[in-house]
């Protein structure tokens, strides 16, 4: 999907947003936000305000007041984009600035966080539109591309912007899985599956990390052992049910991503109990890889009793995944089920149960917008991580201040 142009009017609610409200300093006193709308984690609306110390929140709900007055508007925890190659390409046409592979079809100490840059300019525009966390693949093409990475979308310090660098190891299945010089066909592609897990048998005990052993070796001990989650893209019908045959034949702790044609197979899916990473969302039936895709697909998942979240697989389109979400609500999912795909599905998967969700204790990370945050006319105006006030700036903002007079 093409992003929005950025018209003079977009640019204009943009800039002046900011002015609507006035941003709460970051300091080590508890900040108060009142009269608004929160977001809770099961995707309900409770009409209160909220309050953080220390990054963390320490209250909400209708009793929370003083502090600033939001006039309404929502308070959403931050949604996550589960994942996309964010920081990792800059430039769609210039190779210089592509940093997303190790280009070899079995790459199993590969990491996407090798490659991440915590400076791009694609990550502001992420962030103003409610991402504030992101998974990081590598390309998704080849055996085994690498691992992923779990990152915040603030700060410039590769120390102050990982949450975890390596939150599991990317598998492909299908056409995705001949990438990068390897099997030219499903039937070799399925072979060289068989032969791998063979070659790496099930350790006995924990998987082995000793400093002798090879890093590929400690990698494939530590899948097998269940200790690392595989992250297994799978699009095609067939393809999904052969990877759910993969991870039960070899007890793999695992994600299913992509499953755009999920829905001829959620029966399979929801008995399997495997969460789903379900994108890009407005996939079409343009490919001899997905010809059954079709929008009502996270509709039916969710139906079949499926834990969702959801990914771009984008680096530029990021900032346009709440839209898409929409997208699948208007397509029969229901509007909470969308939230909780964006907010604590995500979170839950990879076990970091303090992000993505607004209740006591958990880490004060949301942002603040006009109304449902699904809708692209409502803007975004503040965004807090861990607490902290982030800023609203990007590559777009400065260039309109600077052109704005030839408008």
């Amino acid at each position: 999907m093409r992003a929005p142009k950025m018209t003079r009017r977009r640019l204009l609610c943009t800039a002046a947003g900011a002015a609507l409200m006035p941003r709460p300093v970051w300091a080590s006193d508890e900040q108060i936000l009142s009269n608004g709308v929160l977001v809770m984690p099961d995707g309900s609306q409770v009409r209160g305000g909220m309050a953080w110390k220390g990054g963390k929140i320490s209250a909400l709900g209708p009793d929370v007041s003083g502090g600033t007055d939001l006039n309404g508007r929502w308070v959403v925890p931050g949604f996550t984009d589960t994942g996309c190659r964010l920081g990792l390409l800059e430039v769609g046409l210039e190779s210089s600035t592509h940093d997303t592979s190790a280009k070899e079809s079995i790459a199993l100490d590969a990491r996407a966080i090798d490659g991440y840059n915590p400076r791009s300019e694609l990550i502001p525009v992420a962030r103003v539109n409610g991402i504030t966390q992101v998974l990081v693949t590598p390309d998704l093409s080849g055996m085994i591309p690498g691992h992923a990475a779990l990152v915040r979308t603030d700060r410039e310090r590769m120390s102050d912007v990982v949450i975890e660098e390596s939150a599991g190891l990317c598998i492909n299945l299908g056409r995705a899985g001949q990438g990068h010089d390897g099997p030219k066909s499903r039937i070799a592609l399925m072979k060289a599956w068989r032969k791998f897990f063979e070659d790496h048998p099930l350790p006995k005990g924990k998987a082995k990390k000793d400093e002798d052993i090879k890093a590929d070796k400690r990698v494939a001990n530590a899948l097998r052992a269940g200790e690392l989650r595989a992250l297994v893209q799978a699009n095609r019908a067939d393809d999904i049910e052969r990877a759910l045959a993969l991870i039960e034949e070899y007890e793999l702790d695992a994600v299913l991503v992509g499953c755009v044609e999920g829905h001829l197979v959620a029966d399979a899916i929801a008995a399997s109990g495997v969460p789903v990473i379900l994108g890009p969302l407005d996939v079409q039936p343009s490919s001899f890889q997905h010809p059954h895709a079709r929008y009502e697909n996270a509709a039916i998942l969710h139906d079949s009793g499926i834990k969702l979240a959801f990914r771009s697989g984008d680096a530029h389109g990021v900032r346009n995944l709440p839209t898409l979400a929409g997208l699948a609500v208007a397509h029969g999912l229901p509007w909470e089920a969308a939230i909780r795909a964006l907010t604590v599905n995500p979170m839950d998967i990879f076990g970091h149960a303090h992000l993505g969700r607004l209740q006591e204790g958990a880490e004060a990370t949301f942002f603040v917008v006009d109304g449902d945050p699904l809708q692209p006319r409502h803007p975004v105006r503040h965004v807090y991580i861990a607490g902290q006030a982030s800023s609203m700036e990007t590559r777009h903002t400065r260039l309109y201040e600077q052109y704005k007079e030839l408008l």
